[in-house]
């Protein structure tokens, strides 16, 4: 088991967005935070894999609007036809008794 981390969440973003960024080599942030840059490289490999889910998650999340948006224009559809037949078959019966 790893040991924890001295760094924040934030603080991981920063030093990755700064790499990523091209405001600061691996070099410079490695020194100013006193980390190898393995340390570095597996912070940026995690935020890109964090963003490559999240990307997807939402792909997945709007397939699943539009299929529930399709299912309920089919329902409001059937309601309607349900709706007029209804009113027919009240209009018979009143002409029928």
């Amino acid at each position: 088991m790893g040991r924890r981390s001295k760094f924040t969440p934030a603080q991981k973003r920063d030093a990755v967005l700064a790499v990523l960024g091209r405001r600061k080599t691996m070099a410079q942030v490695c020194r100013e935070l006193g980390i190898t840059e393995t340390t570095l490289m597996r912070w940026r490999e995690s935020a890109l894999d964090a963003i490559e889910e999240a990307l997807h998650d939402k792909v997945k999340r709007d397939g699943t609007e539009a299929n529930l948006a399709r299912r309920l224009a089919e329902a409001e559809r059937t309601i309607g036809r349900l709706a007029l037949e209804n009113e027919l078959l009240g209009k018979a019966s009143r002409w029928l008794t």
